[in-house]
C-alpha cells in the first residue's frame, strides 16, 4: 500500500490510494505445486491488506462513514451525525448512466450472423446485463471487480458467468513487460464446528492447466507478515486438471490504480457530512442556549424548578449596588457562510467523478449544446466513455473465454471470434438530435460512406446495424443522391430553343 496511508483507528481510513496490483517473477512455464505455493506466501498478505480497505470501502458506501466517529467536546450532549449519502449517489449514477441499458455484441466481421445472435441468447441466458451492473458496482465501490466463467452442460447455456466478491477473488500477473496473468484464485471462509468454530480459509488456486486447493487455519494476513510455506495446509485430492485451459477469473479494474471513484473524493465527502453535522448542531445549540445569570443569587434546586415551570424568580444584589440581569448566551452561526463552502465542495466533488449538476435555474439564451457543456453532460459522457474502455479490455478476455467453451461444447459456434464481435455500450443518443440529424443530411450531400457517416453523426449506438436495416428497407441505392429531379432539368433545357434578339440594321 502507499506509505502515505494513514489510519484513523481500526474501522475508519483517512485516504485511500486504490487497491495494490498483485505481481510475480514466477512464468507460466515454471507452475507447480510449490511455485504456487510460493506465489501464495507473496501476495497473500497484499490481497487481504486491499480485503481491509474493500470492506471499508463497502460499509461507507452503505453509510457506514467518518461521521459516525465524530467527538465533541463542548456541551458533548449535543452532537448531532449527519450522513449525507453521496457516495451512494456517485456509484447509483454510473451504473446507470453507463450501463442503465444493456451492453450489445454486434457483428463486425464476415461471420455468419446467425452465431452472433447464438451467444447473444447464451449471455441473455446467463442475466448477463444484471450481472454486468454488479461488476460495475464493485468497481465504481472498490476500483475492480472479478467475473468467473465455468464449462456448463446445459445446451442452451453451454458457459455459467458469475460475479466474485473483490475482497475473495484476485488475479496474479507477471513482473514481465506484457502483464501476463499467471494465476488466479478465490478464497472461501470456513468455520469448523467440531474444532470449536475455528474460522479457516481455502483457497482455491487456478494455473491454466491445473488447479490447486489449500487450507490456512491462519486469519491475520496483516501487511508486512511475511507467510512461511508450512502456514498452507493442502487438502486432500489436491491436484485437479483446469478443463477450460484458461484462468476462469477475469478482473475488471476501474483505472490502472484500481482506484474508486468513492475513495477519489472521500475527504470531501467527510468535509460535506462535517458541515451539515455542525450546521445541526449550531441549531440546537442556538434553541437550547444556556442562560446566563448576572449578580443574581440563586439555589441549584431553585433554579432547576423555576427553569422547568418557564419562568425565573432570582433576587439581585442590590444592597451591594450591583443590578441584576438575566440573559441568554447564543452565537448564532451564519448558514448562509457555510452553503457557500458547502456548495463549492460539492461542486468540485461532482465535477471530479464525472456527475452534471443539477440546477433549478431556467436557462433562456443557452443553446441545447452550451447546456450540456455548462451542466457537466457533456463531461459525464467522456468520463464514461473512459470507464466503457476499461470494461471493454476485460470484457474481451471473458468473451474469448466463453467463446471457447462454446466451440468446445458444439453449440453451432464455429468461426466466430472475438475481434468479429463490437461491444457497444447504450447509452441515451437523443440529446441534441437536431443537430446530430442535420450533420447527417449534410454529410450525406457531401457523399460520405454511409458507415461512416451515421457513426460521426453519434445517433445510433449501432450504426453498421442501422445501414444494413435501412439498405433492407430501402435497397442498396438509399444513400445515393436524388438525381431524377435533376436528369428532368437537363432534359427540359435540351428541348428549348434559345431565342436571342438580334438588333435591326
Amino acid at each position: 500500500m502507499a506509505f502515505t496511508k494513514q489510519v484513523k483507528n481500526e474501522l475508519t481510513y483517512s485516504y485511500l490510494f486504490g487497491r495494490d496490483v498483485l505481481k510475480t517473477s514466477v512464468s507460466k512455464d515454471e507452475l507447480n505445486q510449490d511455485t504456487v505455493r510460493v506465489i501464495l506466501n507473496s501476495v497473500l498478505p497484499i490481497h487481504f491488506d486491499n480485503r481491509k480497505e474493500i470492506e471499508y470501502l463497502n460499509g461507507y458506501y452503505r453509510g457506514e462513514q467518518d461521521i459516525l466517529c465524530k467527538t465533541k467536546i463542548v456541551r458533548p450532549e449535543i452532537n448531532n451525525k449527519v450522513i449525507e449519502n453521496n457516495a451512494y449517489h456517485i456509484v447509483e449514477f454510473g451504473k446507470g448512466y453507463v450501463l442503465g441499458d444493456p451492453i450489445q455484441y454486434v457483428q463486425r466481421g464476415s461471420t455468419e450472423k446467425s452465431e452472433i445472435e447464438l451467444f447473444n441468447k447464451f449471455m441473455i441466458n446467463n442475466d448477463k446485463s444484471s450481472k454486468d451492473i454488479e461488476r460495475y458496482e464493485d468497481m465504481l465501490v472498490s476500483g475492480n471487480g472479478y467475473a468467473l466463467i465455468f464449462s456448463n452442460d446445459d445446451p442452451d447455456l453451454p458457459f455459467v458467468i458469475y460475479n466474485a466478491n473483490p475482497k475473495n477473488a484476485n488475479v496474479v500477473y507477471s513482473t514481465s513487460y506484457d502483464n501476463e496473468p499467471i494465476i488466479c484464485f478465490y478464497i472461501t471462509e470456513k468455520i469448523d464446528y467440531e474444532d470449536n468454530e475455528k474460522v479457516y480459509y481455502v483457497i482455491t488456486t487456478y494455473t491454466d492447466k491445473e488447479v490447486f486447493t489449500f487450507k490456512t487455519n491462519n486469519e491475520p494476513f496483516a501487511k508486512g507478515n511475511k507467510l512461511s510455506l508450512d502456514i498452507l495446509e493442502e487438502l486432500d485430492e489436491n491436484k485437479k486438471v483446469n478443463w477450460l485451459g484458461e484462468l476462469p477469473i477475469v478482473e475488471y479494474p476501474l483505472n490502472k490504480s484500481r482506484l474508486g471513484k468513492i475513495e477519489l473524493v472521500k475527504p470531501i465527502l467527510d468535509t460535506l457530512n462535517k458541515i451539515s453535522s455542525n450546521d445541526i448542531d449550531a441549531i440546537e445549540q442556538y434553541v437550547q442556549s444556556l442562560l446566563v445569570l448576572y449578580n443574581i443569587d440563586i439555589e441549584s434546586d431553585e433554579f432547576t424548578k423555576m427553569v422547568a415551570a418557564g419562568a425565573i424568580l432570582a433576587k439581585s444584589n442590590q444592597d451591594r449596588g450591583q443590578e441584576g440581569k438575566i440573559d441568554l448566551l447564543k452565537n448564532e452561526l451564519s448558514h448562509s457562510e457555510t452553503k457557500v463552502l458547502f456548495d463549492r465542495l460539492y461542486n468540485n466533488m461532482l465535477t471530479i467523478v464525472g456527475i452534471p449538476r443539477m440546477t433549478d435555474k431556467a436557462s433562456s439564451g443557452d443553446t441545447g449544446q452550451a447546456r450540456l457543456i455548462g451542466e457537466g453532460w457533456s463531461m459525464a459522457d467522456q468520463k464514461a466513455k473512459q470507464d466503457e474502455l476499461s470494461f471493454k479490455l476485460a470484457e474481451k478476455q471473458l468473451i474469448n473465454k466463453a467463446l471457447k467453451i462454446c466451440k468446445q461444447k458444439n453449440t453451432g459456434i464455429t468461426t466466430l471470434n472475438a475481434s468479429d464481435i463490437d461491444i457497444k455500450f447504450t447509452r441515451n443518443k437523443s440529446d441534441n438530435m437536431l443537430v446530430k440529424s442535420e450533420t447527417l443530411q449534410l454529410l450525406k450531400a457531401c457523399q460520405v460512406s454511409p458507415d461512416v457517416a451515421f457513426e460521426a453523426c453519434q445517433l445510433f449506438s449501432d450504426s453498421s446495424d442501422v445501414v444494413k436495416k435501412s439498405e433492407a428497407f430501402y435497397g442498396e441505392d438509399f444513400w445515393q443522391v436524388d438525381t431524377k429531379q435533376v436528369d428532368k432539368n437537363t432534359d427540359v433545357n435540351k428541348n428549348t430553343e434559345v431565342v436571342v434578339d438580334t438588333p435591326k440594321e
